[in-house]
């Protein structure tokens, strides 16, 4: 069954609408990575371009952008990327983490993402797409629902059931359509065996035939639980289901392992695979 959710993802209900469309300018250009004018800008965005200028000659007043009165183009400033490096430093202050996900989108051709949760929602915090392996609908920022998401599934395995009972029992309490309700005794054994693989795999949720793969990195590493997600084609993820989690418990072992743990070789193994400490042999069975 498909998830039904705007068409962007996002939920901007109860919010400043400037503050909004200056995170939205700063996350496009961070989608784009190239230098871009108040045209490009407006009409990517669907902001009135007036009011676009304007945000764009703040940000440049304020040190975010700088501005290139020969091309007449703006491009994020190095303010930005310092911005919450102190937030996680094992992951971010390096730049180990996106190392990560560029090595993993490297190996594997699919789009990877960093996903969080955001209240009741899993939230695409950072993605990195691979356009010739799909077309994407994915843009960071975009929300999914908890109990019905691939990214979603990974976090919630996280939480002891008791946990999910309140969380849905909260969620159906609210839900205004019957599509919306989640069964919990689907939900549980679902949880249970993300738990037992290490790793949730959805399929068909949002979009026909495009699926995730998502991996919770271990706790100790960041201020908020944070999930891998590569995704793809549904036909493509289960030929190489195998592989692509294998791939990716190998470079969050080469990248993350010697953050924040004070045994490293316990702590690739937790890396490698969420079940307990276990002898070579089983763990190679586990990544497979």
């Amino acid at each position: 069954m498909l998830i039904q959710v705007s068409a962007t993802g996002r939920d901007h209900t109860h919010v400043v609408k400037s503050a909004v469309r200056t995170l939205e300018i700063l996350e496009y250009f961070d989608e784009i990575r190239c230098p871009a004018n108040v045209v490009t800008v407006s009409e990517a965005l669907g902001y009135p371009q007036s009011s676009t200028a304007a945000l764009l000659r703040s940000m440049v007043t304020m040190g975010y952008l700088q501005y290139d009165a020969r091309a007449r183009t703006y491009l994020p400033t190095d303010r930005v990327s310092l911005l919450g490096s102190w937030i996680s430093p094992p992951l971010f202050e390096d730049g180990a983490l996106l190392r990560m996900m560029r090595a993993i989108q490297k190996r594997t051709g699919q789009l990877v993402l960093i996903g969080a949760r955001n209240g009741d929602f899993a939230q695409y915090v950072h993605v990195l797409k691979q356009p010739e392996a799909v077309a994407h609908h994915i843009q960071t920022g975009m929300k999914r629902p908890l109990a019905t998401s691939g990214v979603g599934h990974a976090l919630l395995s996280a939480l002891p059931d008791q946990d999910v009972r309140r969380l849905v029992h909260r969620l159906n309490a609210y839900a205004t359509e019957a599509g919306e309700r989640v069964d919990i005794a689907e939900l549980l054994p679902q949880l249970t065996r993300v738990r037992r693989r290490g790793y949730a795999f959805s399929k068909h949720r949002v979009v026909e035939n495009y699926g995730m793969i998502a991996i919770k990195l271990p706790s100790e590493l960041a201020s908020r639980l944070l999930v891998i997600g590569i995704g793809g084609c549904v036909d493509t993820l289960q030929a190489r289901e195998s592989e692509l989690v294998t791939v990716a418990r190998e470079e969050m072992a080469n990248y993350l392992a010697n953050k924040g743990a004070d045994s490293e070789g316990e702590f690739r193994l937790r890396l490698v695979s969420d079940q307990p400490a276990m002898a070579l042999p089983q763990m190679q069975e586990a990544a497979g």
